[in-house]
């Protein structure tokens, strides 16, 4: 059975929990990823409802947020960060500016991933998250999302899956999963034509592809960064010893 959950407006909306851990147990249900909610319908609204999805992470900057405000529908618990960061998103400023060729895209997407765990708004949501995720209850859904649902989020789920103890190469799997979630034949032209009309850029196809994707390497940075989950939680998003093992023990299903 497919992991990706079709919207008629959210991108790349799929579960990230059931996945198991090397003693025999397995993540529970009920988590789940996603691209932005802005062009959210009604539809969608009343299907998170139906999921019994009760918090969402929004993992995007203030700027962000206030040019495609969500559409949630009513009832939700949000956690959101109001550190402004960068007065224009890193990713526009680089389309815009930067070497969209497939080396610049590499190395700019390379590069960051070494910076977004160390954002203090990133960080900010990643610790209200998974204190959320430490008390949640079982038949409650959670759901985290940024921009596109693959960076921001996927370093997220990947701390969170590896905190529950699952093996990198489940988490690596879950992470690149957006290749095959997100229509990348209809997004890659429609995002093409977008800088034309806005930047006057030509992008190749290849180069825009590897722009708007993931690549494995690209979360090899971030674990480099972060090192072990475990100190991550602990020495940089401030989280107890207590909090951890509440973390580790809530995403166990029993």
């Amino acid at each position: 059975m497919s992991r990706v959950l079709e919207f008629e407006g959210i991108r790349n909306f799929r579960h990230f929990g059931e996945y198991a851990t090397p003693d025999g147990a397995k993540v529970r249900s009920g988590l789940y990823r996603s691209g932005h909610f802005h062009n959210a319908t009604e539809a969608d609204r009343q299907k998170l409802v139906d999921m019994n999805i009760s918090v969402v992470a929004d993992l995007r900057r203030p700027h962000e947020r206030d040019h495609e405000p969500s559409q949630w529908g009513e009832g939700l618990r949000v956690l959101q960060s109001n550190v402004a960061g960068h007065k224009e998103p890193p990713h526009l400023r680089f389309i815009r500016e930067g070497d969209m060729s497939l080396d610049g895209v590499a190395a700019w997407m390379r590069a960051t991933y070494r910076r977004l765990p160390n954002e203090p708004g990133n960080q900010e949501v990643f610790a209200a998250g998974l204190r959320e995720l430490a008390t949640h209850g079982a038949e409650e859904g959670f759901v985290v999302h940024c921009a596109a649902g693959k960076d921001r989020t996927g370093i997220f789920c990947a701390l969170t899956l590896a905190l529950a103890g699952v093996e990198r190469e489940a988490i690596y799997t879950d992470y690149l999963m957006t290749n095959e979630a997100v229509d990348y034949d209809a997004l890659v032209p429609m995002v093409q034509k977008r800088l034309r009309d806005s930047y006057q850029r030509d992008v190749p196809a290849d180069a825009m592809r590897l722009f708007l994707g993931v690549e494995a390497d690209y979360l090899d940075e971030a674990f480099d960064e972060i090192g072990s989950a475990e100190a991550y939680a602990s020495g940089v998003l401030g989280l107890s010893d207590d909090e951890i093992a509440a973390v580790r023990a809530k995403l166990i299903a029993r």
